[in-house]
């Protein structure tokens, strides 16, 4: 391999590196805040205001457990501890799902500045005007099955339990990894409108490629909630790849629509 390739390969690495290594560090900030801080309610010059105070065991991420305690499960179900450490492990859950939710637009502003110096100027608009609605829509994703779906999902399944007579209980570190994993994965389904948009604002993928072929959309879908969502039944896996079709749509009618907006952008400047 010539000196010049080797040369651009270490600077490629060393970059990514770099990177990858500012993200980490967004993330870890959070974490710690997270993970060392618990926010509540303070009387200042006569205003009510959040701030945070320290506290390692009711931080911030025990906090946010109970409130998804209270808003998700059922009433009559009761998180329980098997072992010593699942209390701890689940607050870590929670505090890196925090962390990784609040550093999202640090992560996303680093990977937008290792592939710039590959893109062309328009390219590297395009990429710039998508961040910011990437790290808005992994937020919005993950509050929505939050709110929404995942209330609903666990009322299905211990309705079964509540049905023949059996008193429902769930591992407090099961319930985190459940709930985690499936939140996240939410939130990375919300990404596909902003993937989508931007291959066909690159001009990489045509607007009308994705409209024809939505079946091969649908059969993802399905694939992506088998493997991602963390139930059972295939209750679940619907339950994600429904709003995935829906998202698939709503991409490709978006995309369609900046197509020939961008197309009327150079018919203007080529006149």
């Amino acid at each position: 391999m010539p000196s010049e390739l080797l040369d651009l390969l270490q600077k490629n690495i060393e970059e990514l590196r770099l990177r990858a290594v500012r993200a980490l560090i967004g993330f870890f900030v959070f974490f710690f805040i997270f993970f060392t801080f618990r926010f509540q309610y303070a009387i200042i010059l006569g205003h009510r205001v959040i701030i945070p105070y320290p506290d390692p065991y009711d931080n911030a991420g025990a906090q946010f457990l109970k409130i998804s305690e209270y808003h998700v499960l059922p009433k009559n179900v009761e998180l329980i501890a098997l072992k010593p450490t699942d209390a701890m492990v689940a607050d870590i859950y929670s505090v890196m799902f925090l962390a990784l939710l609040f550093s999202m637009p640090i992560i996303v502003m680093e990977a937008a500045k290792f592939i710039a110096p590959g893109l062309k100027k328009k390219e590297l608009q395009a990429i710039r005007s998508l961040g910011i609605p990437a790290a808005a829509l992994f937020a919005i994703g993950s509050l929505f099955g939050f709110w929404y779906v995942f209330p609903l999902l666990f009322r299905i399944f211990f309705y079964f339990d509540f049905a023949v007579g059996s008193s429902p209980t769930m591992g407090i570190a099961n319930y985190t990894s459940f709930f985690f994993i499936y939140i996240a994965s939410f939130g990375l389904s919300f990404e596909m409108p902003v993937i989508m948009v931007g291959l066909t604002k690159l001009r990489l993928v045509p607007a009308g490629f994705w409209l024809k072929n939505w079946r091969y959309a649908v059969v993802g879908s399905l694939i992506f909630g088998l493997v991602f969502s963390p139930g059972v039944l295939g209750v679940s896996m619907m339950i994600m790849a429904v709003p995935m079709m829906a998202l698939y749509v709503i991409g490709a009618l978006i995309a369609k629509r900046v197509e020939k907006k961008d197309q009327a952008l150079y018919n203007v400047a080529t006149d």
